[in-house]
């Protein structure tokens, strides 16, 4: 005789896949004016080397003008799980990520970056749903994600500021 796997009641369910979570993330700051950190996102040399410990198998290919997809393994943990987003950047105000493939599809991810005088603000707003994660590992998962990236972009970017024309510049 099989036995019989409990369901999930109504309330768990729910808990598991929220409608909509949101999450944002404010106030992370980069040295530089809006211009070098545009550049910095953009660059195929400096930027790619700060994720190399997590992504691989990158693959770029664009829709539009604006609009790219993104296929590429994450390591979340100790095991490489595939995603891909479409990316749509709108220089040099935002960047609006779509998850379609991995743990947050559905979700859209906002980046807003706003000029400061010589350094740049971006503030991160995520709307989504999951079908495997609680409303709290959701939000917990996003910000970790989006302080890790940041925390490996800024070795690199600092050495990718330094070489910018506009900064190089500016020091003679």
């Amino acid at each position: 005789m099989k036995a019989r796997t409990k369901q999930p009641t109504e309330t768990q369910r729910k808990a598991l896949s929220p409608r909509v979570t949101y999450v944002e993330d404010r106030g992370a700051v980069y040295d530089a004016p809006l211009e070098v950190v545009w550049d910095f996102m953009n660059d195929e040399i400096f930027h790619p080397k700060a994720h190399r410990a997590v992504v691989r198998n990158f693959v770029e290919r664009a829709l539009s003008e604006v609009t790219t997809l993104l296929s590429y393994e994450f390591r979340d943990g100790g095991r490489w799980e595939k995603r891909v987003c479409r990316m749509t950047t709108i220089r040099p105000a935002t960047r609006i990520q779509e998850d379609l493939h991995g743990p947050y599809a559905g979700s859209t991810t906002v980046f807003l970056y706003t000029p400061r005088g010589d350094r740049t603000v971006v503030d991160v707003f995520g709307y989504g749903q999951s079908s495997t994660l609680t409303y709290a590992e959701f939000k917990r998962g996003r910000k970790k994600m989006w302080a890790n990236a940041y925390s490996e972009d800024l070795p690199y970017f600092r050495q990718f500021a330094q070489q910018h024309p506009s900064v190089r510049a500016k020091s003679r």
